[in-house]
């Protein structure tokens, strides 16, 4: 350690007195430091040399072919961690190409990603140059520096003796040194790291100035917009495609047009001649084979017409005796039944006449014994509800004793309570009185006990102030300087005693306040005392209250069973009003008789609804026998088509034999 010490001395005079703990954190500062120097003086040299060959190359490569050959170019990152990263941005790189004569030519070259995404300052520069590490060695510096500075004070402090007096002189010496040696660890820790910020962050800056001057020369070389290449080909070859599709629709669909129409007029002449050759083949032979057949059907066609026209007489009239006997049951039948329902209706409006005057009677008999119950039925509620009214009042009375009684009891607790507050309010303060005695006098005891040590301890000062006022006396032409400086000790303990004294002082004053506060308490007691008392008068007149809402009460009672009273006697006088209003059952009479008018109209009603019956009935006869002509004519008709189709089936067995007979001749 000498032999550093010796070193630090050629440097820096001050540095020689540096020993210790400061010393070895002094040593680590300057060994870390020199560290970071000579790691980014080696590595900064060797990423510099790459990023700059890398760089001129690519610029002269780019001057020479604005795009050149990615191959080429790619000789030019011959170190890594470059030669890995070209590999990758050339995987990213686009050949477009043009169909040519056999083969697609290579037009042009397109980049997909811009090169700062590939070629990044963390890959090429942070990483290489330990920049997570020389990020925080400035703060690791200053925290170090921060170390020596303590341990260099509490060094000195160790050696320092505050007293007897002379020993503390003596101690400034090597105490100052200690904050000297602190000090100098501290400020070299700090340039140190001062240092080394200003060289990193310089250095970085410069590197990555050289990084993004590569990535804009790579991206230059290639241009971007590949995929909107291919897009605006892809657009331009749909329209073509589609365009071309359109001119092939129209002139297939007229090729397909001028095809069709020539087969459809060929086979339209076609069929005409085969249509009129045809004609003139079958009407040849059909007048051929047909004649003599054809005489012999209409002389048996005449025939049969004359025994099918007797028939069909002879049917006509069967069936018209037999419908007018049908209709004769069934038209004089209905007539039968409606006269006998008729008749029914008759008899039962005869016994609904009859139950209407039994009813009227019913309804008389009702409505004098609805009056006589409901006068009884007013009677018994009267005499409920005076019952009643008695009971209620009963029930008041006892409610208003009970009350009473409640009230006298409440009154009896609640003074009782008040006595037992009272008495317990004034055991308290006379409890908290001998409490604040006691405290008053163990605070007399302290007080008595700290006035003594504070006057022993101010004898014991005195008695050192004047041996050290004597000791002084007998050094003053020695030293001045040391006496200068004791005097200001003296000072200080002067001061301290001072201090104490005002302390004993405040103390004292705090046992007042603490007195006064108790009196204080006492005062606050005898209030609620007060308040107590205040609210004691407070529920005396909230009963007092209470007893006047109970008079109103009964008040209203009254008033309520006078109302009651007046009530009663307008149900009397409504019983009598009912009494005699008996003539209500006279207009009951007039209602009923209005009854039977409407009975009378009603019968006139169903005369004239069997007015109507009868004209419908005949109107469905005459319809009938309308029907009747018009399927008579269908039906002649009917027989008449059914004679042709014979006529027809004839017309075809004919044929049918005159074609055996061809068979037969030609066979």
């Amino acid at each position: 350690m000498n032999s550093i010490s010796a070193a630090l001395a050629h440097i820096n005079p001050s540095l020689a007195a540096v020993h210790g703990f400061p010393l070895y954190i002094f040593l680590i500062v300057v060994f870390l430091t020199l560290l970071f120097i000579l790691g980014y003086l080696v590595m900064g040299i060797k990423v510099w040399t790459q990023i700059r060959s890398v760089l001129h190359a690519t610029q002269a490569l780019h001057k020479a072919n604005p795009s050149p050959d990615p191959k080429a170019v790619g000789k030019a990152f011959r170190w890594e961690p470059f030669k890995h990263l070209w590999a990758e941005y050339d995987d990213t790189l686009h050949e477009l190409r043009k169909a040519g004569s056999g083969e697609n030519a290579l037009i042009e070259v397109r980049a997909t990603v811009p090169a700062d995404s590939i070629f990044t300052r963390d890959v090429l520069v942070d990483s290489r140059l330990f920049d997570e590490f020389t990020r925080h060695l400035p703060g690791v510096l200053t925290g170090l520096g921060i170390i020596g500075t303590f341990a260099g004070l509490l060094d000195g402090l160790q050696q320092f003796r505050p007293t007897p007096i002379e020993e503390a002189v003596k101690g400034l010496g090597p105490l100052l040194m200690g904050v000297q040696h602190a000090f100098v660890a501290s400020g070299t820790a700090i340039a140190c790291a001062m240092l080394v910020v200003f060289v990193s962050r310089l250095t970085l800056a410069y590197f990555y100035r050289l990084v993004e001057k590569l990535t804009h020369t790579i991206d230059s070389m290639y241009s971007t917009g590949a995929g909107e290449e291919y897009l605006s080909r892809l657009v331009k070859s749909s329209e073509q495609s589609a365009a071309s599709t359109a001119q092939l629709k129209d002139a297939l669909v007229e090729d397909f047009r001028l095809m069709m129409t020539n087969l459809v007029e060929r086979q339209i002449q076609a069929q005409e001649a085969t249509t009129v050759a045809l004609g003139n083949h079958i009407g040849e032979a059909i007048s051929t084979a047909i004649a003599e057949p054809m005489k012999r059907v209409s002389e048996a066609m005449e025939t049969t017409s004359r025994g099918n026209g007797e028939q069909v007489n002879s049917m006509l009239e069967a069936l018209l005796t037999g419908f007018m006997a049908k209709l004769e049951d069934t038209f004089g039948g209905q007539m039968r039944g409606i006269n006998e329902q008729m008749q029914r209706s008759m008899d039962s409006m005869t016994a609904v006449q009859a139950s209407l005057q039994s009813l009227l009677s019913d309804i008389k008999q009702t409505n004098e014994q609805a009056a006589t119950q409901m006068s009884g039925t007013l009677e018994d509620a009267m005499r409920k509800a005076a019952d009643n009214q008695q009971l209620m009042t009963d029930q008041m009375r006892e409610f208003v004793q009970e009350f009473r009684r409640l009230v006298t009891e409440e009154q009896a607790k609640s003074k009782q309570l008040m006595d037992e507050a009272v008495m317990k309010v004034l055991s308290e303060v006379a409890a908290a009185m001998d409490n604040m005695e006691g405290v008053r006098k163990t605070a007399a005891a302290e007080e008595a006990g700290r006035s003594e040590r504070l006057a022993s301890q101010t004898d014991h000062l005195v008695g050192g102030l004047a041996s050290q006022v004597e000791a002084l006396l007998g050094t003053v032409s020695e030293q001045v300087t040391k006496t200068q400086r004791n005097i200001d000790v003296l000072s200080d303990v002067s001061l301290r005693a001072i201090d104490g004294m005002n302390n004993g002082a405040l103390t004292m004053g705090a046992a007042a306040q603490k007195f006064e506060t108790a009196g204080t308490s006492v005062t606050n007691v005898l209030d609620r005392s007060t308040n107590i008392a205040e609210s004691l008068g407070s529920v005396a007149q909230t009963l007092q209250v209470a007893s006047t809402a109970v008079q109103r009460g009964f008040e209203q009672y009254d008033s309520t069973r006078r109302t009651v009273d007046t009530q009663v006697a307008a149900l009397m006088g409504l019983i009598e009003s009912v009494k005699k209003e008996a003539g209500v059952s006279q207009q009951l009479v007039e209602s009923i008789k209005t009854s039977a008018e409407a009975m009378r109209r009603s019968e006139e009603e169903a005369r004239a609804h069997l007015d109507q019956v009868n004209q419908a009935l005949v109107k469905a006869f005459s319809d009938f026998g309308n029907s009747l002509v018009s399927q008579v004519k269908s039906t002649i008709a009917e027989t008449d088509r059914h004679l042709a189709q014979g006529t027809g089936h004839l017309n075809g067995v004919v044929q049918e034999l005159a074609n055996a007979v061809q068979r037969m001749k030609r066979a």
